[in-house]
């Protein structure tokens, strides 16, 4: 009769053990997935990362999310393409095609969508695909004006021509 109530209580046992192990197992997997969902904004309440485009040129790029931080650069193009990577009161964190980071002020920056070509003499073709005739050849640090992307291909205007790049020789696309 003792070794019955003992078999009972260790398959209780057992069942909350297994229990216990699945709940952990759910709440894992929910923390995976989180991971993977696109961050939002906390001041706007965008995406992040995002990309954005300058709207004057001289623009400083600071150290910190402020006036009394150091400029480490100045940005010195109109409509050049950064990436927004954080948000801070009216600040935002970028980052640029080379790789630099500093904070700009918001109201210098634009939601107009451009690109700049990141490999020197590449084509702008007529259609998205490789096979389509060559319509200008395009410098490395050339802008353009984003038109709408494919899962390899960027149609953006350059001065004036409009036409197709690879995805892999641009960056902002």
């Amino acid at each position: 009769n003792i070794t019955v109530k003992k078999f009972k209580v260790k398959n209780k046992m057992i069942k909350y053990l297994i229990i216990i192990f699945c709940l952990l197992f759910v709440s894992q997997e929910n923390i995976v997935f989180s991971k993977e969902q696109k961050k939002i904004g906390k001041v706007t309440g965008l995406e992040i990362p995002r990309f954005v485009s300058l709207k004057k040129s001289k623009t400083f790029l600071r150290r910190g999310p402020g006036k009394s931080y150091k400029i480490d650069w100045i940005l010195e193009r109109n409509n050049y393409p950064l990436m927004i990577i954080a948000e801070h009161e009216h600040w935002r964190q970028v980052v640029d095609f080379q790789g630099d980071i500093g904070w700009v002020y918001f109201r210098l920056l634009s939601g107009n969508r451009t690109i700049i070509v990141s490999k020197d003499d590449i084509f702008l073709r007529k259609k998205a695909n490789n096979d389509s005739d060559p319509i200008g050849i395009l410098k490395y640090g050339v802008v353009g004006e984003l038109i709408e992307s494919t899962e390899n291909a960027c149609n953006a205007k350059f001065k004036n021509l409009r036409g197709w790049t690879n995805k892999n020789d641009v960056w902002g696309c």
